[in-house]
């Protein structure tokens, strides 16, 4: 029997994660497995372990392909075992180090290959996956905005989406996000980390930089239409995502506010109560100049729906709203619905 802070990971987690690639026998495994959260880690290192040691398997006989798979997913479940777990940053940053490193053996050896970039930003620079689809021509490119949570490594299924449709991808790392939380705090002017991306973006051939969209989920759903004041952006999606923040902090669960009680660089998560009271649409939404979709959820017990009329509202008459009433947080349980409207709304946008 799991216990209550398990059995809401459980509950909250497993279809985000079936979707994005966990294989359903692997579930099975961790259900039986762990009854506490004091085993998640260990229970996700150790199948990470074994399907990375497939992988280099697989690449000593010269099966790449199925190499550049077993590393993908090596590479999600190092994500998994990482993403709920707070208490030992030290121990968080390590599992994040292994799934980068998992996915940069992978990259080359997907069926189309990935790129792992640099964006140089404040003296720095944070880290970017970069995939382009064999066309006749310079592809448009989206940009993948992660969660409070997420990591670029975790929209491998999802950047299949784009690229069967002829987009590029480029999931990144923001400014607080996985490993960068070193370096820097998760901020709410999503636009200026933003900026850097397109910089980059613009600066190489193989991408056609005057056709870029960006895409973010519940986090990255406040932070991509930030982003999208920035004329250079030509189309914007947003799922999950909010218009303010403070409207709904203290609906949320706890292990949500945790988590971005964590990335704000909060102590508490009362400290992190006013944090983010600075999250907020209000007065951007009516600067974006490009189409802009809000894909939203009627059961969404993160990011309450109303929120995404709110961003209606402001946004104006250039931008849609679809609403599925049988959706949970990110439409994590109906991804056959969700992403391929996505995916066809964006490229036809782009080619416009």
């Amino acid at each position: 029997m799991a216990d209550a802070e398990l059995q809401e990971i459980i509950e909250g987690r497993f279809p985000r994660l079936m979707a994005a690639g966990l294989d359903y026998n692997d579930a099975q495994s961790v259900l039986a497995k762990v009854s506490s959260m004091d085993e998640w880690m260990p229970v996700w290192e150790e199948l990470a372990e074994g399907h990375e040691a497939l992988g280099d398997a697989a690449l000593a006989e010269g099966h790449a392909l199925t190499a550049g798979e077993a590393f993908v997913r090596a590479a999600l479940y190092f994500h998994i075992g990482q993403s709920v777990s707070f208490s030992d940053p030290e121990e968080k940053a390590r599992f994040q180090t292994r799934q980068r490193a998992a996915y940069a053996k992978a990259a080359p050896h997907l069926a189309i290959p990935a790129q792992v970039i640099d964006i140089r930003f404040d003296g720095d620079s944070f880290p970017a996956n970069l995939r382009v689809p064999d066309t006749d021509r310079p592809p448009p490119c989206v940009m993948i905005t992660c969660g409070g949570d997420s990591t670029k490594e975790e929209f491998h299924t999802l950047e299949n989406e784009f690229l069967k449709r002829g987009v590029a991808t480029c999931a990144y790392d923001g400014p607080g996000q996985s490993l960068t939380q070193r370096k820097w705090r998760i901020r709410p002017d999503w636009e200026v980390p933003a900026g850097a991306v397109i910089d980059a973006l613009q600066a190489r051939p193989e991408i056609d930089g005057d056709r870029i969209g960006i895409w973010g989920r519940s986090f990255g759903g406040y932070a991509a239409p930030r982003a999208a004041v920035d004329p250079r952006i030509k189309a914007c999606i947003s799922i999950g995502g909010f218009y303010s923040m403070s409207n709904f902090w203290n609906r949320m669960p706890f292990a949500v506010q945790d988590t971005l009680r964590f990335a704000f660089g909060d102590e508490t998560v009362e400290e992190a109560a006013e944090t983010a009271k600075l999250y907020t649409l209000e007065g951007s939404l009516g600067k974006i100049t490009c189409p802009l979709l809000v894909v939203h959820s009627g059961l969404d017990t993160i990011c309450p729906v109303e929120e995404s009329q709110l961003m209606i509202d402001e946004a104006g008459a250039d931008a849609e709203l679809v609403v599925y009433p049988e959706g949970n947080h990110v439409c994590d349980n109906i991804p056959f619905k969700s992403r391929p409207l996505m995916a066809d709304w964006m490229a036809e946008k782009l080619r416009a």
